[in-house]
């Protein structure tokens, strides 16, 4: 049992941004009750709108959670962002938003020179980037491939150079 919750996102931007604020004002009091140690939000893929909550939030986000696509550009700004702030980028449907890419022969290839499928080798890119790619695998297999990778990353093994 616990007496508070390690993290608190919000699922996505609501329909005004000063409505976001107020449920962000929300969240803030959670923390300072001692209820919440981490505030973030999902789905804000609006560099413009991340940059602004996180201006005028008092408790700033400390995780960000998005698809991981094309379409979005692959949230490159918003991952410098984050880099550059300290704050957790998480990546969700990375794996099933790119399964294109995953199926080309340069990436199987490549997988294969690090003795990865192209599943994992795009979960080690996006470890070596210092994000979190949610896995959300069923499959006992996927899932042992997925620990082995994360324990090669915590023997310190460089599977890219960054």
């Amino acid at each position: 049992q616990t007496d508070y919750l390690d993290s608190l996102l919000l699922h996505s931007p609501m329909s005004s941004f000063d409505d976001t604020m107020t449920v962000w004002r929300t969240f803030e009091s959670f923390v300072d009750d001692g209820k919440v140690r981490r505030l973030g939000i999902s789905n804000c893929d609006d560099y413009k709108m991340f940059t602004k909550l996180y201006d005028q939030a008092r408790i700033k986000p400390s995780v960000l959670q998005n698809r991981f696509y094309e379409a979005s550009g692959f949230d490159v700004g918003l991952r410098q962002f984050c880099k550059k702030n300290g704050i957790t980028y998480q990546s969700f449907w990375t794996l099933t938003a790119n399964m294109k890419a995953l199926a080309t022969p340069e990436i199987k290839m490549l997988a294969k020179e690090k003795k990865l499928s192209p599943q994992t080798l795009m979960y080690a890119f996006m470890l070596s980037q210092g994000h979190t790619p949610l896995d959300g695998t069923t499959d006992s297999k996927h899932m042992a491939e997925d620990v082995a990778l994360m324990q090669r990353f915590l023997d310190g093994e460089e599977l890219f150079n960054t």
